[in-house]
């Protein structure tokens, strides 16, 4: 029987050792390991190794994807700009916000549960209405919005109903077996979904942008990839933790310009 990660010895815990882990995860995803409870001990080292992918993922989109973004667009991607997003709203949106809204979203349910996998179906609906991914980063400043009140009503019937069909035990045992038996599908969906709603970031999204979006949203994707994998070995709290992490470096870059 294989072991869990955070149940080998410290010294086998390195570094090399969860690239290695996350390979093997990638080439087969599973959902039957039981995560552990969080723990801080294991926090730095998953960092590190993300920063690792991180790196390499920027290698390809420097040498790679943004060449051929800008060669189809024909000039640099901006950002869309949120008027009056000070420093609170950048550090709450990004560094709070955000990683915990967005891993219940799109990891939370991964572990099938009736309340878990409806609570993140209702939050994927949210996600992906009109720019549902910028508002994360932004929560305090469309709480004035009726627009955000009609995505979250939607988003509540669509968790409802959910939870209502997979709480009928008909239902539910036919479901975790499918779920369980196709869970690299639901991985993969998962990650996918969750990087390119990231492409609502882009200011004006085109036809082109959207045909170029696994290319524009590819650090996402991968991050989607790793904390999928963090939330099924190391738990849900160890998820939200590293996107918090993930997202440390470019607010800390954007206070500084």
């Amino acid at each position: 029987m294989s072991v869990s990660p955070i149940s080998m010895p410290h010294d086998t815990f390195t570094i090399q050792f969860i690239l290695r882990d996350f390979w093997r995860f990638l080439k087969k995803p599973e959902c039957k390991k039981q995560a552990k409870d969080f723990s801080l001990s294991p926090t730095l080292k998953l960092f590190l190794a993300l920063l690792i992918i991180r790196f390499i993922g920027i290698i390809l989109e420097i040498n790679g994807f943004q060449p051929l973004i800008l060669h189809f667009t024909g000039e640099e991607l901006q950002k869309q700009v949120h008027a009056d997003y000070g420093i609170a709203d950048r550090v709450v949106g990004s560094l709070i916000s955000a990683p915990l809204f967005e891993e219940l979203a799109y990891r939370w349910g991964l572990r099938f549960s009736p309340l878990r996998t409806a609570a993140s179906l209702g939050l994927i609906v949210f996600y992906w209405l009109p720019y549902g991914g910028t508002y994360s980063t932004t929560i305090i400043e469309v709480l004035d919005d009726p627009g955000f009140y009609l995505m979250v009503g939607m988003a509540l019937i669509t968790g409802l109903t959910a939870y209502a069909l997979f709480s009928i035990s008909v239902f539910e045992q036919p479901i975790r077996r499918w779920w369980e038996q196709n869970f690299g599908w639901v991985f993969y969906t998962s990650s996918l979904l969750f990087g390119l709603m990231h492409v609502f970031n882009v200011s004006e999204v085109t036809a082109t942008v959207v045909t170029l979006a696994f290319f524009i949203t590819f650090q996402q994707i991968t991050m989607g990839l790793f904390n999928g994998y963090v939330r099924m070995r190391y738990g849900f709290g160890q998820a939200i933790l590293q996107h918090s992490l993930f997202n440390l470096l470019p607010v800390l870059i954007g206070l500084l310009q």
